[in-house]
């Protein structure tokens, strides 16, 4: 049995081949490599033909997105634990596997580490997220991720009577289902201190015309497992985390999603509800 499962989803994507040339050139290979393909065009498939023999499985098809394609590739895995590599994202160097992996074990559910996200048009614009949190809590994905191009997943929360499985209906946040979901059950979270992936901000999480759908999504998703108190808390101590030293002596800004005006005075919070949470 391999250590890792790798699943790379794919649907016409112009910088596929750096994903493939940075999981072939690792200098670990101890992984197989699951390509779920949705029907791509004849150029990116040609593509994907200088690198078939890595694979273990290769399947081009239509599907119905992104969260489809990963429930597709979840059916074939055969490794100790599962990464999303999506097409279009790669590994940060060489020897990231290497890091994670070679020589060393871990007791751990999920191993997360940072995530730099790129613009490839303007790389003056890269920006490293660490996800060293404290303490991984169900509420802190209230506010907070981890990244699953930055993740490795113990494939057995994947198995069995009660696997988990994307949801479907979702086309932008059924990963952060997937992380509310594994914290409510208590798995063990272990950060590890790299840089694991470069994420393309191309993407539909990080494109601008899904800002609304994503509100949607997300908005009705953390419904179904925290009360709106629970929520409204969370998002005010999110958000009061962010004031800079002159903001707390005296600032008038709007909170997340606008729906409270808050004056800071000294220190001192005054939270004004606003008209239709303008």
């Amino acid at each position: 049995m391999s250590k890792l499962s790798i699943i790379t989803i794919c649907y016409n994507e112009p910088d596929v081949q750096k994903t493939c040339e940075s999981i072939v050139n690792q200098t670990w290979q101890d992984f197989e490599w699951i390509v779920v393909d949705g029907g791509s065009n004849k150029e990116t498939l040609d593509i994907f033909e200088k690198y078939k023999n890595r694979m273990s499985v290769f399947i081009s098809e239509k599907d119905n997105g992104r969260y489809n394609a990963f429930n597709k590739g979840l059916e074939y895995i055969k490794g100790e634990y599962v990464h999303f590599l999506n097409a279009g994202d790669y590994y940060h160097d060489e020897k990231v596997l290497e890091n994670v992996f070679a020589s060393k074990t871990y007791q751990s559910d999920i191993l997360h580490g940072d995530l730099l996200f790129r613009d490839n048009s303007d790389f003056s614009k890269d920006r490293i997220k660490k996800t060293n949190y404290p303490k991984i809590t169900p509420k802190m994905f209230i506010n907070e991720i981890v990244y699953h191009p930055a993740t490795f997943i113990k494939a057995d929360l994947f198995k069995g009577e009660k696997a988990f499985r994307f949801n479907e209906n979702y086309k932008i946040v059924s990963d952060l289902e997937m992380w509310i979901v594994f914290a409510l059950n208590g798995v063990s979270f272990d950060y590890i201190p790299y840089v694991i992936s470069i994420f393309n901000t191309e993407g539909i999480s990080e494109n601008q015309k899904y800002i609304k759908l994503h509100n949607e999504e997300r908005n009705g998703m953390l419904a179904k497992y925290f009360t709106s108190k629970e929520i409204l808390i969370e998002k005010k101590k999110f958000f009061l985390k962010t004031y800079t030293l002159p903001q707390n002596i005296f600032s008038i800004r709007n909170s997340q999603e606008k729906a409270y005006k808050v004056i800071s005075v000294l220190g001192f919070k005054i939270w004004i509800k606003n008209k239709r949470g303008k």
